[in-house]
């Protein structure tokens, strides 16, 4: 069997695009496809509310149509919440998961927070919700970076990055994890104010093989604030995990 396809998950409030310069690094080795999660970029928009739970069975759909037999699913905050409920749930089809800045679950708090965004944003438009990509590049050094991601953020449609918000108020994947068997790196950012170290940590606790790397630097989107780092963290772990994958 050949090396397995990287199947990447972008977090919430970004589409594909999220993985350009992973991709442009991991496709030297693998293919790699990043998928629009159902409601945002090239996917069919929301007709209501979608859980974490609804967007891993739309991975598993496409998986089936795709012919993907083998994947490493790499996912981003809600991104890896979705890709752990993936993981969970179809074990034979994956090889090996890579989690970046993973949630646990919303905590009462973050979910209050969260409902207010989403009837922010419904009144105001996506300028309302502008604070959020400020908070998730704490640190950063990049401004024009920064910029284009804002950029992309903004031109969302309002309603649509609601029901995505209101879709995961109550989102929780410690019921699941303990299924997963694949081997799994999870890396947090030590300056991630919005899924901060605690959730990854908890992360880890709950895998049976799972471990952790730490970004000091890394915000709410390591990813896409240093893909470089990123990419040789994920590369070195799957070659140690699959050391025959390719």
């Amino acid at each position: 069997m050949g090396a397995p396809v990287l199947l990447l998950v972008h977090p919430m409030g970004a589409d594909h695009r999220f993985w350009d310069d992973c991709r442009t690094i991991w496709e030297e080795s693998f293919r790699c496809i990043a998928v629009d999660l159902r409601g945002a970029g090239r996917s069919p928009p929301l007709a209501g509310l979608h859980s974490i739970e609804a967007h891993a069975d739309d991975l598993e759909s496409f998986c089936i149509a795709e012919r993907l037999e083998r994947v490493v699913i790499i996912g981003c905050a809600v991104g890896a919440m979705i890709s752990t409920i993936f993981a969970a749930r179809s074990s034979e089809r994956c090889a090996a998961l890579v989690l970046s800045n993973p949630g646990y679950r919303t905590t009462p708090e973050a979910s209050a927070a969260l409902a207010a965004r989403a009837a922010a944003v419904r009144v105001g438009g996506m300028a309302s919700a502008a604070e959020a990509v400020d908070r998730s590049f704490l640190g950063h050094s990049d401004p024009e970076r920064v910029e284009v991601y804002k950029r992309r953020f903004l031109a969302q449609d309002a309603d649509a990055y609601a029901l995505h918000i209101e879709g995961m108020l109550h989102a929780d994947v410690s019921i699941e994890i303990g299924r997963i068997t694949c081997p799994t790196l999870v890396v947090g950012g030590g300056r991630d104010v919005l899924l901060p170290l605690d959730h990854a940590r908890k992360v880890v606790e709950a895998l049976s093989r799972g471990e952790l790397a730490i970004a000091e630097e890394g915000a709410h989107l390591i990813p896409y604030q240093y893909p470089g780092l990123f990419t040789k963290l994920a590369a070195n772990f799957l070659k140690r995990a699959m050391p025959r994958a390719g």
